[in-house]
Formats: structure tokens, sequence, C-alpha cells
């Protein structure tokens, strides 16, 4: 299989849980700064793990001369392509996210506002345009001709990532006016189209990468509908406990994995142990312990404490706007005032 085709079906359900978490909490520009706020909350802790874990085994850190070097972070890296895989290769994906975060509170306002069929629309051309520049093949590293030398990742990867926020609200529509009007059944089926599309995403997938790769988009797209609108025998495995928790330790898999295989194999290495049977064990196991650990212990209470934080930010800039506001009444009010 091409498990690289993973990064649009990422982008694609980012979209999605997006939309559908934020429906009508976009309407003010304080709404627009608290999710940043909260994506900021969200990714920040791991990902300094992440390049710590990366950097301290080998003291291997991107240079910084050169001016385009000096920058990286999320939000960046994929922007400069020589250094996209400076630390850890997978962040470049987060910088791609970066930008979809900094679309999301306008995209999601103008899309509410839309109807279902200029919704559909727009879920029909976003998927039209990632078929045509063949998206999901476009990952770090790919051999980019022509045009596509000059289109940053991030902006070859905002097809899918529009698909997601249209099907999200595409979906949330449905379902209201399917509850209005008591026929639920347009959207919770007897399975076929989430069993339809699982069958199709698994045929695209053992596919040869070609200049068709793409198509599986459209198959992801009706994956994740059939996910959120039928219940299923699928649908409900993923909503036991131990898939939830799956994932919510799956963020610090992601950008663990990279540094924990530098350190497994500069340990197995210094050990003279040549096993890649027991590497990748060792591997895998390690990784999900140190996922599980990094979610209970750094991640979650990080983005606790730094949304808590961010709380109390706004309410002294809430608070000083008060001051500033009554100062002008008084201002006003007093025998020299206008």
């Amino acid at each position: 299989m091409s498990g690289y085709l993973a990064v649009p079906l990422f982008f694609l359900l980012s979209g999605f849980i997006l939309a559908y978490t934020y429906e009508g909490q976009m309407e003010q520009r304080g709404d627009f700064r608290r999710f940043w706020e909260a994506r900021f909350a969200r990714i920040w802790p791991v990902y300094a793990i992440s390049l710590l874990l990366s950097s301290v085994p080998g003291l291997v850190f991107p240079p910084l001369g050169g001016g385009g070097n000096l920058v990286h972070g999320p939000g960046v890296e994929s922007f400069n392509a020589g250094m996209a895989g400076a630390w850890n290769f997978v962040c470049w994906t987060l910088s791609v996210e970066s930008l979809f975060y900094l679309c999301f509170p306008w995209l999601q306002n103008w899309m509410e506002r839309r109807t279902l069929r200029i919704q559909l629309l727009v879920i029909g051309l976003s998927l039209l345009v990632c078929v045509a520049l063949n998206s999901g093949s476009r990952t770090l590293g790919y051999t980019a001709e022509g045009v596509f030398r000059w289109i940053p990742l991030p902006l070859l990867h905002l097809s899918e990532f529009f698909t997601g926020v249209g099907m999200g609200n595409y979906f949330l529509r449905r379902c209201a006016l399917a509850d209005a009007r008591l026929n639920a059944r347009i959207l919770r089926g007897s399975g076929t189209w989430t069993y339809v599309s699982a069958l199709a995403t698994v045929a695209l997938l053992c596919r040869a990468p070609g200049r068709w790769t793409s198509l599986v988009v459209i198959a992801f797209s009706a994956l994740i509908f059939g996910l959120a609108a039928e219940k299923t025998l699928l649908s409900r495995f993923l909503a036991t406990r131990v898939m939830v928790l799956g994932g919510g330790i799956s963020y610090a898999i992601y950008l663990m994995q990279m540094p924990l295989k530098l350190w497994v194999s500069l340990t197995f290495e210094r050990l003279g142990i040549q096993l890649l049977s027991l590497r990748l064990v060792v591997t895998a196991l390690l990784l999900i312990a140190v996922s599980l650990l990094l979610f209970k212990l750094v991640e979650d209470p990080a983005r606790k404490l730094l949304r808590s934080f961010f709380a109390r930010v706004e309410q002294g800039r809430q608070a000083a706007a008060r001051r500033r506001k009554e100062r002008l009444v008084d201002s006003s009010a007093s025998p020299g005032g206008v």
C-alpha cells in the first residue's frame, strides 16, 4: 500500500473535524484569536519535545547560516524546501496544517452561510482540484517538475482541507434537515455508503502510484462522510475506548516516530545488535509507551495550562477595555467634556 497517502486523509479529516467542532463559533475576531490560541496549545508542547529529542542524540541542529535557514517552525517548514526535514522529517505536515489554521476562521464563517448546493459545489470543485494537481502524491521529497517547482506544499494541499471543511458543514446541515423532517434515514443508512467507500479506498491504496493517485481523495471523502453518517460495525469499533485512546495519542505517535527510531538505532549499534525484527518490535513498543506518557503527562496538561493562560490574558484584555470605556464616559460627563 502507498502509506504516504495517509497525508491527504489526515488533511481531509482535519478540515471535517474542525468544521464539526467549531460550527457557529467563528462569528467575531475574538473567536478567531481563541481558535488560533487553542491550535497553538494543541500543537506546540509535543512538537517542541520531538525537535529536542531529534537533536540530542547526535547534537544535530539545522545550520543558522543563510537567511532562509533562520526560519524553522510550524507554519514555515514546508515553505522552505531546503529545511523542511532538517530536524524531524514528519513535521513538514504541521506547517501545512498551520496554513489551514490561518485560513479556517474565514473559511468556516463563509461556508456556514452558504446553501447546501453551494457547499456541494465547493466540495466537488475542491475534489477536482485535488485530482487535477494529483495532490495526494505531493509529499515532502517528491520530484517537482514544471510549475510545481514554484508552488509550496501547503498551497498544493489546500484543496484537501477545503474539501474536509465543506463536508463537515454539509454533514451538519443535512443532519439538521434530516432531524427536522424526522427522516434521518437520509444520513443513517444500512452502512452501504461506508463499506463501499472503504472497499474503494483499499483498492485505490493498493494501486501503484501514478497520474491518478489522487482519485483516492474522493474515496477518502466518501469514507469520512460514511463513518460520520452511518452506524456500522466499523464506526462502533472506532468509537471503542481503546481506539479513542489511540486517537488521543496518535499525534504524539506521529511526531515521535522519527526521534525514537533514531534513538533505538543508535542504541542497537552501540550494543552491537543486528536483529532488524527486534529493533522494529522495540521501536513500536517504545513508541506506544512514550506517546502514552507524553499524552498523559505533557500534551493534555500543557494544553489545559496554555488555554488557561490565554483565558486569563483575554480577561485582562477585556478588563482593560472596560476601564478605557469608563474613562471615556467619565471624561465626556465632566464639565470640560464634549
